[in-house]
């Protein structure tokens, strides 16, 4: 195959988050035959946020199931809530659960494995002709925009037959207990529903909430430090989980004290 001569005054940087060595570096191989050189691997979602606030990409290609407790999607929330950076799913998964949760993070198209070199080609192309005519536009941004969302600070929970209004500021920490999901607010007020803790997560904003551990989330802003083993949010302590500590920190903006 020829390479193919792209109208860019400068390659794009293209992030791939691959934890199958063989898939990335086959996936980096075809990019370089496209003409795109400057590329990048992560193999989880720490290593990728790190790679973003490093050198932010001009586009990510993403694999659905990514090793650790961050799955591809959940990282792509974060992503497009935190650094607005487009991406592409990479997935072997098209039923409709998997579907339905990805479609939610807004990415700019799927590559179904096992994929072609043209299925990568086209796919890559068709996110950044999107990407560069969204940011030419002078109209509404479709990386910060949810025009089906009525308000972009609150959420509402159903208690009883009454929709309690409550701001994402004042949702402190969220707790799972089997089935059940306490959500802790300002004021000692709290709310039980019946859900699980990734279906809660799905409506909250990635660049305000974080998981910690597998079975806590907290608010980043009411965060007033972190050890190894705890969350410190004023008098609070929850705990984090070993694996969830880096890709926690790492979203922080961090300088160590003498």
């Amino acid at each position: 195959m020829a390479v193919i001569n792209n109208d860019y005054d400068q390659s794009p940087r293209i992030l791939i988050v691959e934890d199958e060595p063989f898939i990335a570096e086959n996936l980096q191989e075809m990019l370089g035959i496209f003409g795109y050189e400057q590329t990048e691997i992560a193999n989880s979602a720490n290593q990728a946020i790190k790679a973003i606030k490093a050198s932010l990409p001009d586009l990510i290609l993403l694999d659905v199931k990514i090793k650790g407790d961050q799955d591809g999607i959940e990282l792509g929330g974060i992503i497009h809530e935190q650094y607005k950076v487009p991406f592409v799913y990479i997935t072997s998964y098209s039923d409709k659960e998997t579907v339905n949760r990805a479609k939610h993070t807004r990415p700019l198209g799927f590559i179904v494995k096992p994929f072609t070199k043209d299925d990568v080609y086209a796919a890559i192309e068709v996110a950044l002709f999107n990407k560069n005519r969204i940011a030419a536009s002078s109209g509404q941004n479709l990386f910060n925009t949810n025009p089906t969302t009525y308000s972009n600070d609150s959420i509402f929970i159903k208690k009883k037959s009454l929709l309690e209004k409550v701001k994402y500021s004042d949702l402190i920490w969220i707790e799972a207990d089997g089935n059940h999901i306490t959500l802790h607010a300002t004021k000692d007020r709290s709310y039980t529903v019946r859900k699980s803790l990734k279906e809660i997560t799905d409506k909250l904003p990635k660049d305000k909430f974080l998981r910690v551990h597998k079975s806590f989330v907290v608010q980043v802003d009411a965060v007033t430090a972190i050890d190894t083993n705890h969350v410190h949010m004023d008098d609070k302590k929850i705990p984090i989980g070993r694996s969830y500590y880096n890709a926690f920190t790492a979203t922080l903006n961090t300088i160590s004290a003498s």
